[in-house]
């Protein structure tokens, strides 16, 4: 009996066209909440505005019932519907299958929206939350004003502030702003509350220091953002040998006024100062972060010997130690020392600082980067997976900490750039101002999406907020380059050269591109002013051998790559010199002779069943080209099985379309290999970074079927005649400068 009720209602509902109503009511409320919802958004009407009119919506989705089931449209007049009426007709019906069709994709719209806007929207900085949304025990420490009248005392107030944060940072139950976006308002005028909304914090902790002599009068207070009330406020009058007592105090005090309102009596915690009771010594630790904070090759080297200089004093300074670590982690990424020099001396600092201080989050994260950088580098097979788990729990015993969080990101960004984005996310709740964070972004959007667009913005974002970043610039110029955009990539290229003219690197990549087009007299100019000012480095001889493979004879080449390889020279060169070295030998048929040469430069090179430092494993991934000249295709396939864990592992994606299409072709797998070069290479713009030099790459004796391809020369000719365009459109721009 049910089932024929159920039959009734759903006969007499069709009938009456209830279902073309209802779908009407409902593609009718969605265009509402659409229009609802930008007009709010461009008139500043806040988001839980919109909550109400959603709500409105889905109650009115039974008067839509009731009503479509009353009456009906015919005629342009509205009638009821009586038990007596007839049927609808065919075309009806078919109006319904038209609106039910508009229903679903509405329905496919909703779901598209949302779970984009959950997984790929662009991380630009956490909008200012409401006050409901404001975490209460959340807290930015303002840089403290200097009212010494000496300017030379500026870092002592802006240092006192750092360390009041670094302290209040190491209560778990704080959500504390980060330095750079606190200090992003130094010197500004602004209202308590818009500072508050723009850091996403409740209460600004806010003072005053003059320093005279040895004595140092320190003014401190703590305001609610929302209404101005002054939760907390203390002077302190002392010797300036008392400074260290008066942190502790005050660091205190505030974090004993939030926890308690959030957990209660009793719920103090004791946090540890800078480590150090040394004034001498802390004078010279702060004017080391005021220079590093440049991040420029003077910078770094000051800062190092600041850092020395206090650890001279005392010894047992620990804040110094984690700072001359990642002092040289920045000397590292930039170049300025090798991988081999700058690990074991950061791992020994780290050491000593967990020896003293085991529980410190910011020294066991940098202790754990340092050990898997350094075990990838000389080779080590590196348990990813445990390593990333040990970062994630790290994020969570200190989560106002922003590098355990950076570092993690870094780790999954390969192969979970969502996830990446998402701790991001977090960084950039609690340190939103700061332009390093929206270049990490911009990493991710590259590198893990290949999202051009939202990886422009974030890098713009960057540098609106430090116009000084040749990193980011560079970051844009390749960008550029994968837009097809050649003349942006020289021009912004140029930008940051001029911003660090004593980083090699960044002329080198405009040599590379110029060269790879083949303006040869344009690339040397890059090239003289890598050569004027870092002769001996790695980027100078990069660009040398890149020169020689695009300009001159085989002979030339195999020189330098010789050259290089008994000079070891580093990962930052690329590794151009094995791939003319084993090019050349499997072109020519000295592929025994070249092999051992690299086995007498490296002994166990040819023993794939054994690790060798990452440089070399992508020297070995060079020279399966040339071993397919004398192996058997069984013994290829033998040692692409023992190179797996360097693609499981070490590359994203298998290796990136070049070393897939390569193992490919090497498995005899032609047709595979000429998909991967039409739909991942030649779909991209001919001066991307994947698809610059695809012409050299073609041009190795394995992939001759490869390239054989009529489809393949058809896309090559496509393919010459963009880096054609691109080569006179750069010239052109060349041309109009007066200097580069």
């Amino acid at each position: 009996m049910a089932n024929i009720s159920l039959s009734y209602l759903l006969k007499q509902a069709r009938r009456r066209r209830v279902f073309r109503g209802v779908g009407l009511y409902i593609v009718a409320a969605w265009a509402v909440l659409q229009a609802a919802g930008l007009l709010f958004e461009s008139w500043g009407i806040s988001s839980a505005a919109l909550r109400h009119v959603w709500i409105g919506a889905i109650l009115g989705v039974p008067v839509a019932l009731v009503l479509a089931w009353r009456y009906d449209i015919a005629g342009g007049r509205i009638i009821r519907v009586g038990s007596s009426d007839v049927d609808a007709d065919l075309s009806i019906r078919r109006a319904d299958y038209v609106i039910l069709a508009a229903v679903a994709a509405v329905a496919v719209a909703i779901l598209y929206t949302t779970a984009s806007d959950v997984s790929d929207a662009p991380v630009t900085g956490p909008a200012a939350p409401t006050s409901a949304e404001l975490v209460a025990n959340s807290v930015a420490v303002l840089p403290f004003v200097n009212i010494s009248g000496d300017p030379e005392n500026e870092y002592f107030s802006d240092g006192l502030s750092e360390t009041l944060l670094h302290m209040l940072a190491q209560v778990p139950e704080l959500k504390v702003s980060a330095r750079t976006s606190s200090f992003a308002f130094k010197g500004q005028d602004q209202d308590i509350r818009t500072i508050a909304s723009s850091l996403g914090v409740a209460h600004v902790l806010e003072g005053s220091v003059q320093r005279a002599g040895g004595r140092v009068r320190i003014t401190a207070q703590l305001i609610r953002a929302d209404d101005g009330f002054h939760v907390w406020s203390e002077h302190y009058d002392r010797t300036l040998e008392d400074i260290f007592g008066i942190q502790d105090e005050i660091a205190q005090l505030v974090s004993a006024s939030l926890t308690m309102s959030l957990l209660g009596p009793g719920a103090e915690q004791q946090i540890d100062g800078v480590g150090t009771t040394n004034v001498a010594a802390y004078d010279l630790y702060l004017k080391a972060i005021s220079y590093q904070a440049k991040s420029s090759f003077d910078a770094f080297r000051a800062a190092e010997a600041l850092l020395k200089e206090a650890l001279a004093i005392d010894p047992d300074f620990a804040d110094a130690k984690i700072q001359l670590a990642v002092n040289y982690s920045g000397q590292m990424q930039t170049g300025l020392q090798k991988p081999d020099s700058a690990l074991p001396e950061m791992a020994a600092l780290l050491d000593q600082v967990l020896d003293s201080r085991p529980e410190d989050v910011r020294a066991k994260a940098w202790h754990l980067v340092t050990r898997v950088v350094r075990a990838n580098l000389e080779g080590e097979v590196v348990d990813w997976d445990a390593a990333i788990e040990q970062m994630r729990a790290y994020t969570s015993e200190a989560p106002s900490q922003t590098e355990p969080k950076i570092f993690l990101a870094q780790a999954v960004a390969d192969k979970n750039p969502k996830e990446a984005l998402r701790l991001m996310r977090e960084v950039l709740a609690i340190d939103p101002l700061n332009a390093i964070n929206h270049l990490e972004v911009g990493r991710i959007y590259y590198g893990g999406f290949e999202d051009w667009e939202n990886a422009k913005k974030s890098l713009e974002r960057s540098l609106q907020l430090e116009p000084e970043q040749p990193v980011a610039l560079d970051f844009l110029a390749m960008v550029g380059r994968n837009t097809g955009d050649a003349v942006s990539a020289v021009r912004l290229s140029i930008e940051a050269y001029e911003i660090d003219a004593q980083d090699p690197e960044l002329p080198m990549s405009n040599g590379i591109l110029l060269y790879g087009l083949g303006l040869r007299e344009a690339g040397d100019e890059f090239r003289d002013q890598v050569l004027a000012t870092a002769p001996t480095s790695t980027a100078a001889r990069g660009l040398e051998i890149y020169r020689a493979i695009r300009f001159d004879s085989r002979e030339r080449q195999n020189e330098i790559a010789r050259q290089m390889i008994v000079d070891e020279v580093g990962m930052r060169a690329d590794d151009w010199h094995y791939f003319a070295l084993f090019n050349n030998a499997a072109a020519d048929g000295s592929v025994e002779d070249a092999l051992s040469f690299v086995e007498s430069s490296y002994p166990g090179f040819l023993d794939f069943e054994q690790p060798v430092p990452f440089g070399l494993t992508r020297a070995r991934l060079w020279s399966l080209g040339a071993l397919s000249r004398i192996e058997t295709p069984e013994q290829i396939q033998q040692r692409i099985i023992q190179l797996d864990y360097i693609f499981n592992e070490l590359m994203s994606d298998g290796g990136g379309p070049l070393w897939r299409l390569q193992i490919l072709a090497l498995n005899g797998d032609t047709e595979a290999a000429v998909q991967i070069a039409l739909e991942e290479i030649f779909s991209r713009p001919a001066i991307a970074q994947a698809s610059l030099d695809f012409d050299l790459y073609l041009d190795q004796p394995f992939l001759a079927d490869v390239a054989a391809d009529s489809r393949i020369q058809d896309a090559l000719k496509q393919y010459q005649g963009e880096k054609s365009q691109a080569a006179q459109d750069v010239a052109l721009y060349l041309d109009g400068l007066d200097s580069y």
